[in-house]
Order: structure tokens, then sequence, then C-alpha cells
């Protein structure tokens, strides 16, 4: 029984051929799973606010019980339309990001110096000129700056980065998708063995693993260490794309056509 439904929202909810919008198929399981009782947790690289407008324009027969958003924070319904901090975790994880980054200011300038050498890429900052990540113009392209990245010295110690696509996220290394669904779990008593867990690309695959949902799935766009992971974890690899894909992984665990791994 799926009790605690984690999907990533761009290409496992929306995308593909069909769009912004949720494919019948996806709306029939999440209408069927959340009628048997599970709670849902959209799990996204994208801010609240992001996530928000993209729920609207998705137009699922139900809203989610909780959003995690950009691979760290965890919000709930504040039950008068709005959405607030779930526990504790907010905080902390903005203590150790702000005290990282206000530690970083050398390690940053050498990224700055790298991304002058490679026409095509930016550097991404928040309102407050901090350094957040980078863009590139395409998957390639930020492989190689990527391994660049990967190759410079002085590196702060728990200074790590996310990877969707075309963008890439800085920041501190004990927070991610995976810890963070750990830590719903946590607050929700749930056991990962009635956890599933859904995702597509790079920054999805700390939660694939197998370790905080035992029950994982990816759909057929998803990026290969994507399928591979959830291979690895007994998962179920899809051969539908997006939310056709999702709602297939949905349906075969809920129904128990497919069984977590052990």
């Amino acid at each position: 029984m799926i009790r605690l439904l984690s999907t990533d929202f761009d290409g496992t909810l929306a995308g593909g051929i069909h769009g912004e919008r949720c494919v019948p198929a996806l709306a029939v399981e999440l209408a069927a799973v959340v009628r048997e009782g599970a709670l849902w947790a959209v799990n996204t690289g994208r801010s609240l606010e992001a996530a928000l407008d993209g729920l609207e324009h998705l137009g699922a027969p139900a809203s989610p019980d909780y959003i995690l958003t950009s691979e760290r924070h965890i919000f709930k319904p504040d039950g008068r339309g709005g959405w607030h901090d779930y526990g504790e975790w907010n905080a902390i994880c903005r203590q150790h990001h702000n005290l990282l980054f206000s530690q970083s200011g050398s390690f940053f300038r050498q990224i700055s110096r790298l991304v002058s050498r490679h026409e095509g890429v930016v550097i991404l900052k928040n309102i407050e000129g901090v350094p957040e990540g980078l863009a590139a113009e395409s998957e390639e392209l930020l492989d190689v700056v990527s391994d660049e990245l990967a190759g410079l010295r002085g590196r702060p110690a728990d200074f790590h980065h996310q990877r969707s696509n075309t963008f890439l996220r800085f920041c501190h290394r004990r927070y991610d998708k995976g810890s963070t669904l750990a830590e719903l779990g946590r607050l929700l008593d749930m056991p990962t063995a009635d956890i599933l867990a859904v995702g597509d690309h790079q920054n999805d695959i700390a939660m694939l693993f197998g370790n905080v949902a035992a029950m994982t799935a990816c759909p057929a766009n998803a990026h290969p260490s994507v399928k591979e992971a959830v291979l690895r974890a007994g998962g179920h690899v899809s051969e539908l794309e997006a939310g056709e894909g999702t709602a297939e992984a949905i349906r075969l665990y809920r129904t128990g056509m497919k069984k977590p791994r052990c």
C-alpha cells in the first residue's frame, strides 16, 4: 500500500507531448491513490511560488499535502490558503546554507573564473547577489563545466551541487531530495516501505536509491543515471513518458502488481 507518494514535477508530472497539463491516466491514478489514503508530496527543484504556479497549470484532481522545494525545503498548507514551514527543518537548512555560502567567497571567485571560460554558461544569483547556481545552453555544456567544477581546489567541505537538465544548484551536502524526503517521513512516522518516489533527472536520484523510499520509479524520459539507480533499487522503469509513465508506476504499486524490494 502506498501511504506517501513523492513525485518530482517537471518531466515526471508535467512535460513531454502533453505539456503542462495533467494527462488523463495520471489524473485517474492520483485520484485513486489519494482516495485510498495516501499523502502526496511534490518533491521539486522549483521554488514554492514556481511549484504552485506549475500545479495550477497542471490541473490535477487533488492538491498535494506537502511541497518540497528547491531540493531542500518542506512546506505544508497553513489552513488559510497559504503554505508554511513544516517542522524546524527549513530554518536549520537556511542557517546551514547561509553559513556555507558566507564562507565560500574564494571558491565562488574560482567558479566565476571557470564560467568566464565558457560561452553559454551564466551564474545565477539571488536577490542579495549570492551565487545560487549555474545555467547552461545545453546539458552537454553543463557536463563539461560540472566536471571542471568538481576538479576545483579549495572547495569547502560541505559545498555540493544538484543537477537538473541545464541547471545546476549550489547546496550544502546534507540537503537533497532524498534527505528532505527522509525528514518528511520522520515527521510523519512513515516507514520507507510505504513510500513511493518517482523522478526523472539527476537531482531526483537521492530519493530513488531505495533507502528513503522502498518503492521507486521513473518515466521513459528519465536520465540514464536515474534509470540505473531505479533498476538497482528494484524499482520500475516505465516505457511511457512523463505523466503517463508516472501514472503507470502508481498503478502498478497501488494494485500490488509491482512489489517493493524487501
